[in-house]
Parts: structure tokens; sequence; C-alpha cells
């Protein structure tokens, strides 16, 4: 307890203010590195989202992108379109496809840049320096 009090009026004796954290590259990095995340965990749950569209799409639908890889599926349903003779559940059911799929592409061009970003900042000593 004498220890304690002790520490507690060196410490309030002192002129010495504490520093907060200096910003720069370790922070420029971890926002990075949190956002990639963010865009790599966003993209997967697009991708199962995707997936479950699918197993639930109409028949037709399903039985064309089931025999599909995972980027061809998304590249497929991607570009997909509509036509007015469909039911209105065909219709925004590819609707939904077609967005999610749309969404997967955007998130991971995204993490990819930020992946580059973080690279470059890695290997370029010139941007690392303070």
């Amino acid at each position: 307890m004498l220890d304690a009090i002790r520490a507690a009026r060196a410490a309030l004796a002192t002129e010495h203010v504490i520093q907060p954290r200096k910003r720069g590259e370790r922070e420029t990095m971890r926002v990075l590195l949190a956002t990639r995340q963010g865009a790599v965990h966003a993209s997967t749950a697009a991708v199962n989202q995707l997936k479950a569209l699918i197993i639930s799409a109409p028949d037709d639908l399903r039985t064309e992108l089931r025999r599909l890889s995972r980027l061809q599926q998304v590249t497929r349903c991607a570009s997909l379109r509509d036509c007015p003779a469909l039911s209105t559940e065909h219709r925004m059911t590819i609707r939904a496809v077609r967005s999610t799929a749309q969404r997967i592409r955007h998130l991971q061009t995204e993490a990819r840049e930020l992946g580059h970003e973080l690279l470059h900042l890695v290997q370029n000593p010139q941007v690392r320096a303070p």
C-alpha cells in the first residue's frame, strides 16, 4: 500500500507529461490492415450469401450456376440481365444475385488495392522514412 502511495505521489510531482502514441507508419499500416480485413470479411459474407441465393434460385438458374466455379459464378452472376417475360420471383432473384456478385467484385478489388498499398509501404524505404 505504501509503495502505491509513493508511486502516485512521484507521478503527480513530476512535470513529465505523457505523450500520446506517435502517428505515422505504424498507424498507417494499422488502418490499412484493418480496412483490408474488413473488406475481406465482407467479401466472404457476400460469397456465402451468393451461394445461398444460388441454392434457393429457380431450377433453370440454379442448374446453370451450380456447375460453375466460384470465380465463374461471380463473373456470370454480375453480368446477368433479367427479362420482363420471366416471373417476378425469377427477376428479383436475378437482381439479388447480380447485386451480390457485383458487391463481391467491388470488395475483392478494394482488398487487392489495399494489399498493394501495404506492400508498397513495406517495400519502399523512402515512404517509411520519418
